[in-house]
Order: structure tokens, then sequence, then C-alpha cells
């Protein structure tokens, strides 16, 4: 099949707001085209009817299975039948397509061992409005006509999450384009429907641009800075959507009664009107340079938001907070934002008062019979709220910021390093070297001011003592 459907890295994929499902698709780079083979299948149908397979009821560990009827109609490959079932769900877990009744996709299921067909996100299945570049390639395969080298749907984009609510399928049409390398270029321009399509494009490494309106760029939606360059062979048919995404920018920092940024803080941005308390925004994080920064916000009106969940954090020890400085979303100031604004100043500021009371705790390690050369890790668990992060402020010790309403395990390990071997426990060496020493957990209760201080001690497991011999039995002749 068409290579560029095989190309997807999905990391999330978030079903709704309550709900995301996790799949790792394979990677591969372009490559030959290999055309509609004998056992393909592919085609463009409707779903018509759909219904629950449920597992073996001999094997009740058996994933369910959904089948959905599908009334084809356009076919790519495959057998010549008006009607087929497609699975999805068993062994394919979270990377399973599930499809919605009455609704039309284009369609390319693998096989199972048992010979049923199962769609997949990683195999290029998609609703059929969003295979407007590839439906006229597959046509021109199965008619035995030429192929696009590259080809794709240039399409107006914003960031995941903030899309305004009624937001078009937007495509770009007549907009000039560009395929270079060191050595060739290429020109064509996006039909009206946003498609566009490079014929004979030579193999190398190349790099796309487009004569885009003022305030768009091309990007990819999770990556900052330009397109990547992509490499292709000769005779490649390579599906290449693009996003033209605005090149506003909201730049700020959260800061403390003190006007310092925090160490850490997580934010959260949504179109006015879309926050919701369960709801995840598009997220960004503060950490150690003191700033957050969310690119290619489209213009509109937004809400900024810190600690969203509302989690007792003592790393950020303050409860969620809106822009500027809000308690509440009633109170909050939303971010107005025109066409390519920078935004460099969206700080909140989080007051004193709305703090949650913390102290500091040192920690400092030892070692039973010295110290052996590896990895170490210290950590407090919190019984309620968050852990805390560890900082290292000396050699072998660390400081907590513990909240004061909290009880906290405090502990650590070390990973010890594997080509080491001059620990000796045992007599006459008896003892294996341990692969980690390990410290006993003290409890602190954040409560308690007078305790500044523990020692945590690391020792290696005891070595088991050496069986007992027998006495030796001497016998003489008489």
């Amino acid at each position: 099949m068409i290579q560029g459907r095989f190309v997807a890295l999905l990391m999330l994929f978030l079903a709704a707001p309550t709900l995301a499902r996790a799949c790792v698709c394979s990677k591969a780079p372009p490559g030959m085209c290999p055309g509609l083979q004998k056992d393909d299948v592919a085609f463009v149908g409707t779903v018509i009817a759909a219904e629950n397979v449920l597992p073996d009821p001999n094997s009740p560990a058996t994933p369910a299975v959904v089948r959905f009827h599908f009334r084809i109609n356009e076919r790519f490959a495959g057998e010549n039948t008006p009607e087929i079932d497609i699975f999805a769900g068993g062994d394919d877990g979270d990377c399973a397509f599930y499809f919605k009744q009455g609704e039309q996709y284009l369609v390319f299921p693998n096989r199972s061992e048992d010979g049923r067909l199962f769609a997949t996100i990683c195999s290029g299945t998609r609703p059929a409005i969003e295979g407007r570049a590839i439906i006229p390639q597959l046509r021109a395969m199965r008619n035995g006509n030429q192929v696009a080298s590259v080809f794709g749907v240039l399409r107006r984009s914003n960031p995941p999450m903030l899309a305004p609510p009624d937001d078009p399928d937007d495509p770009l049409p007549n907009i000039k384009l560009k395929l270079r390398s060191k050595d060739d270029r290429f020109a064509t321009s996006t039909d009206g429907n946003g498609i566009y399509t490079f014929y004979d494009v030579h193999a190398g490494q190349y790099q796309f641009t487009a004569n885009l309106p003022v305030r768009m760029e091309l990007t990819q939606k999770t990556l900052n800075g330009p397109l990547p360059t992509f490499k292709i062979p000769n005779g490649a048919c390579y599906e290449y959507n693009v996003d033209a995404l605005p090149t506003g920018r909201i730049h700020g920092s959260v800061r403390g009664p003190d006007g310092k940024p925090l160490a850490n803080a997580s934010v959260e941005l949504y179109r006015a009107g879309a926050y919701e308390d369960s709801r995840p925004g598009l997220w960004g994080f503060q950490g150690p340079k003191g700033d957050f920064e969310f690119d290619h916000v489209g213009p509109g009106e937004y809400i900024l938001v810190f600690n969203r969940g509302n989690r007792k954090d003592p790393n950020s020890p303050f409860p969620r907070a809106f822009y500027p400085g809000a308690a509440d979303l009633s109170t909050a100031t939303p971010i107005a934002l025109k066409d390519g604004q920078q935004l460099l100043k969206a700080d909140i500021r989080l007051k004193e008062e709305d703090g949650y009371p913390t102290r500091e705790i040192r920690v400092k390690l030892k070692w039973k019979n010295g110290r052996p050369p590896g990895e170490v890790y210290v950590t407090a668990k919190a019984a309620d709220g968050e852990n805390p992060a560890a900082r290292k402020v000396g050699e072998d010790v660390y400081e907590f910021t513990l909240l004061e309403s909290a009880k906290y395990s405090i502990s650590a390990w070390e990973d010890l390093d594997p080509s080491r071997r001059n620990i000796h426990r045992g007599k006459d060496d008896a003892c294996e070297d341990p692969s980690r020493m390990d410290s006993a957990a003290v409890g602190v209760d954040g409560s308690d001011s007078d305790t500044k201080e523990i020692t945590l001690t690391l020792a290696a497991p005891e070595c088991p003592a050496a069986p007992s011999q027998p006495p030796t039995q001497s016998s003489s002749t008489q």
C-alpha cells in the first residue's frame, strides 16, 4: 500500500476530556511506492451497523471486539463485494480504530491470523474527508495511472485543544509550494481544496516551503520551529499533510508572593468559554528558567490557569489561580490576543495568604563501610498530596520542601556501578556484591518544625552466614 499511510507516531490520543488512550505506532521513513498488492484491502465505505463481539466464554480474559458492517462506496483493492465486515479491538488494544455508525471512512485494514480484517489508528484509516489527498492517488494506482511522488493537504490549523468551537476544516487554496534539495527544485500550488501534488521527484533530502499569508507559518502541531526536512527515494508515493499555524505567542511566568518565579509550575491554556476544572487544556511547564511559553496561538480570547487540578504540591505550594492571579474563573481576566501578537508578560502572581504552609527539611546520607560508586536517589513519599522534589545542596546532602499539613516517608537508595567488584562483605569473599543499597525509611511529620534534619544510612544487605560444616569423623584400624 501507500508508504506514507504507515508513517505515524501517536504518543497520546485523547478520545474525550476524561478518557485518554495511548498508542505507539511504528515510525518508518518514506520508501519505494509498492502500489496496490494482491492481498491488500482498501476502500471508502459507510458504517451501516455495529455490534459487540463478546469474548470467547472459554477464554474470559480475551479482549472484547467490535464488528462494524460497511457498505462499500468505492473500492481500491480487495474482493469485489458490496459490503464488508471490519473489526476493532482484541489484541490491538489502545491502537484500535472505532468507527461511528452512519459516517464514511477511508479504511486500510490489517488481516489477523484467523482471516478477519481489523482497523487500527496506525494503518492510515480515517474519516473519508481526511483522505481527500490520498484518494486520487489510490484511484491512480487502481487504474494504472501515474502516482504523485509527494502529496497532501495544506491546512490552516491551531495548536491542540485551542481551535475555536466552530473551527472548520480549513484548507488553504492557491498557495505556492516548493520542494528543495541540494540538487533539485520542484514547485506546485494547492488546488481549491488545499490539495497539492509533486510528480517525478528525485531521491533526496527535501525542505518543504510555502508562500503563506502574513502571520502564518508552517510547523508541526507538536513541535516548535520550522518543518523538519524529509528524505525520499526514487519512486516514492509519500503522503505529507502540512499545517499552517498562526504566529501568536503567549509568554509569562508564575510568580510567588516575593515576585520570584516558582521553580516548578504547570499552566494550561484554553479558549475563553471552554474552561472546565475536569477538562485538560493546552499544557505548559515552568521549570528552572522560570517561564512558560505557548507558541502558534491564534487571535481570540484565552483563559490561563495555574494548577488546574488544585493539587497540594509542595514544589509549588499554591492552589489553583487564573491569570493574572484570580482565585476563581469568575474574577479571571481573559487574555486578548491579536493575530500574530507576541504577548510576553502574561504573568500569574500568587498571593501569600493563599499559599499552603510549608517548611524545609535537610537530608544527609551516610554509608556503612564507605560509599561505593553508583547513582544515588532520594525520595519523599507524601501520605496526602504530591511528593516533593529533592534538591541537592551539598555533597550527599539534600533538601525537601514539605507541606505542614502532610506526613512523609523519606528514603534513599543507590544503584551501584555494575563494573565495580571491590566490596567484599563476607569471610573469604563468600558474598556477591549487591546491585543496589537501600536506607531504612524515616517518617517525618510536616507539622513537626523541630525536626529540621535527618540522616539516612545506606548499607548493603547482610551477608548470609556460611552453613556450618559437620565435624570431621576420624577412624582407626584396630
